[in-house]
């Protein structure tokens, strides 16, 4: 790989579904704290853990929570940059916002992914590994309403046959996460995806359903757990599982 691999984290969202919780009256989801940390900041410590050491987070520019934070990212070992998404026209109209800072293959972890895991290298090692444009990381769960509310992904050898965002009907037990490995070429396939209704965004499953069309989409297992945190039930199980790998903090 001729380029360090560098991070990107969508942050920019407003995290409605768990609107129930008062702490998101004041805070973006992204910084709910998990015991001792905010959600945000296990992102970053896994991008670590892979070797990256520059981070953009797309932000809120209606909020400074993340920059008050994390600030340039010494503290946390790491270099962060911002990069403001001024209207939230969907995850792949804000992976875009970084096409002028990255000349290589970058690493996506949504900014409401949890992910418990040793490392996310197996990630990283089977892409460059694949002729492809994305890696997608993807775990098996035998919930249908958590594929539901996520999306599901149907697999033929590793190849991503077909991606569909919260689908109405499920057909297979593997859900996609929000962890990506992109290929700098995402860019145009991004220009190529239509806005969704009823929101008029931009969505990255559909620029990685168009890159699966040319056989150039991969997903791979993740070596851990993953919560997509969409609901105030989410987070409470991410607590819990926390709460379960630190025994000494019960």
């Amino acid at each position: 790989m001729e380029k360090e691999l560098v991070g990107v984290i969508p942050a920019a969202g407003k995290g409605t579904r768990i609107a129930d919780l008062p702490f998101t009256r004041v805070l973006p989801k992204t910084m709910l704290p998990i015991l001792n940390k905010p959600i945000i900041e296990y992102i970053v410590d896994n991008m670590k853990n892979i070797g990256i050491k520059t981070i953009y987070i797309i932000v809120n520019p209606n909020n400074n929570f993340i920059q008050e934070y994390f600030k340039d990212g010494s503290d946390f070992g790491v270099e962060i940059k911002y990069i403001e998404q001024n209207n939230p026209e969907g995850i792949a109209h804000a992976i875009s916002l970084v096409k002028d800072y990255v000349k290589g293959p970058f690493v996506v972890i949504l900014g409401d992914d949890f992910t418990i895991t040793d490392s996310l290298g197996n990630v990283v090692e089977t892409f460059l590994e694949k002729d492809c444009l994305v890696m997608e990381g993807v775990v098996e769960d035998n919930d249908v309403q958590s594929i539901k509310r996520t999306c599901n992904v149907i697999l033929d050898n590793g190849k991503i046959v077909d991606i569909i965002e919260k689908p109405e009907n499920v057909n297979s037990n593997i859900r996609g996460c929000g962890i990506y490995i992109f290929d700098p070429k995402v860019f145009d396939y991004i220009e190529k995806t239509p806005k969704t209704p009823p929101k008029n965004e931009v969505e990255i499953t559909n620029t990685i359903k168009l890159m699966a069309k040319d056989g150039l989409a991969y997903g791979t297992h993740i070596n851990g757990i993953n919560i997509n945190i969409n609901t105030t039930t989410d987070l409470y199980s991410v607590l819990k599982l926390v709460l379960e790998k630190n025994k000494t903090l019960l």
